[in-house]
């Protein structure tokens, strides 16, 4: 994660976090976004009981009973860009190994390049949501979602390919949490 991607992840949750130990009722930090409970954001986003328990787990952290659904959209940016950084180390990990044969070193290299992208996008995707730009008309939001989904699920086909690579189910993960934060997004009025 960039210095700035951190500055993003750190400062939000640390205004939550202060609302949420001192008691003080939470706001949204956009005006006009609705409030709920974890639950009601995550059935009402999510479709299927695998997403649905992929964004309890992801919004956990999340303790107030009731939050504007833009804090929770930003944790499940959060979430996946952290998940984003782990698979990138991986990926670049596993592309040192010269034991490797070339190819493979040539899928996680591809990897690594898919993971900066998507973090780039992801990136934009939170700031968007601290800034309360979700639903400005020059920059559809959605759009970005679904590149940063794309470039995730490029790693996924790459390395599908290899023989019992350890970056797949890594990336079937980040998949699902790109969706998912689209999916949060989306509750915020994003298309």
């Amino acid at each position: 994660m960039t210095m700035a991607g951190a500055f993003f992840f750190l400062l939000p949750l640390a205004f939550f976090s202060a609302l949420i130990h001192h008691r003080i009722p939470p706001v949204s930090a956009c005006p006009n976004v609705p409030s709920m409970t974890v639950e009601a954001a995550c059935e009402k986003a999510t479709g299927t009981l695998l997403m649905y328990e992929l964004c309890k787990d992801a919004l956990r952290d999340v303790t107030y009973p009731s939050n504007g659904v833009d804090l929770y959209a930003l944790v499940g940016a959060k979430r996946a860009l952290a998940s984003y950084d782990d698979t990138a180390r991986a990926a670049g990990t596993l592309r040192g190994n010269a034991s490797l044969p070339g190819d493979e070193r040539d899928a996680y290299a591809s990897c690594e390049e898919s993971y900066r992208a998507a973090t780039d996008t992801m990136d934009r995707v939170a700031a968007a949501l601290v800034g309360c730009r979700f639903l400005d008309d020059g920059d559809d939001l959605g759009q970005v979602y679904r590149d940063g989904v794309a470039q995730v699920e490029g790693c996924r086909d790459r390395v599908m390919k290899l023989p019992a690579s350890p970056l797949y189910a890594r990336s079937l993960v980040d998949r699902n949490l790109a969706v998912l934060a689209y999916f949060l997004g989306k509750l915020l009025g994003v298309q």
